[in-house]
């Protein structure tokens, strides 16, 4: 089986060259994000509740609470273990059922977006038929959606049935301490010199949520290039127009 990652992904589906362990900010959710590395690491130990080799992790939780980072990280360190991966955010299913086919083959599927689905018999029964799949191969299956599986009104119990049958998380979403820890972290890896009174400003000021708040990390981030600034309150109160 080919080891190329990059190759696996079909219709050209990329990563956030940002989506990494490292520049998650567990929080709450350490078990869960033990447990994802270990699909990878120690896979040995990660057998299914049936006993078969291989796993399948349901992950959800609200929009912006980290699933697709969670998810793009797990492919990214598949990838780096030598292991063929793919991500399959199902928003853009309007590319047809035929953008499952062949996946079962690689070591690893994640499939984003499942509430994106539900309801949609022919959707749901290329999902089961891929689970089956992927099991049968000893293969690792993570799948994400906003709510736990039995809120997503699936039209096919037997869907429903099989990813409630394995490990189900809730990502949970994060303090004002860990949002902090995660702003500060986020600001590092991108060269930002982002001052305690600075972050204290933003998480005041501005959404709350990592996605919004990430995105504004972006924005700073290329205002301060362009200025030849560090990043202060005065600094951000003009990009604001304030």
């Amino acid at each position: 089986m080919s080891t190329d990652f990059t190759a696996q992904l079909p219709l050209d589906v990329g990563l956030r060259d940002t989506a990494s362990f490292d520049s998650f900010c567990s929080g709450r959710n350490r078990e869960l994000v033990d447990r994802l590395k270990a699909t990878i690491l120690d896979p040995d130990h990660c057998a299914d509740p049936g006993g078969h080799q291989g796993s399948q992790i349901y992950l959800w939780g609200e929009a912006g609470c980290g699933k697709t980072h969670l998810l793009q990280a797990l492919c990214g360190l598949a990838s780096q273990r030598g292991h063929s991966a793919v991500y399959l955010p199902l928003d853009a299913h309007q590319h047809g059922v035929q953008w499952l086919e062949d996946v079962d083959r690689l070591s690893l599927v994640c499939i984003d977006d499942l509430q994106a689905i539900a309801g949609q018999r022919l959707w749901e029964t290329a999902l089961f038929t891929l689970g089956d799949r992927v099991r049968e191969r000893a293969g690792s299956w993570v799948v994400a959606g906003d709510v736990s599986p039995k809120g997503l009104s699936l039209t096919m119990p037997e869907l429903e049935s099989r990813l409630a049958r394995g490990l189900i998380y809730r990502v949970l979403g994060l303090n004002d301490e860990d949002r902090s820890q995660a702003v500060r972290l986020r600001a590092q890896q991108r060269g930002l010199e982002l001052s305690d009174e600075v972050i204290r400003y933003v998480l005041s000021r501005y959404p709350r949520d990592t996605v919004a708040l990430f995105e504004l990390l972006d924005r700073l981030d290329r205002a301060s290039l362009a200025s030849g600034r560090r990043v202060t309150i005065p600094f951000l109160r003009e990009l604001d127009g304030g």
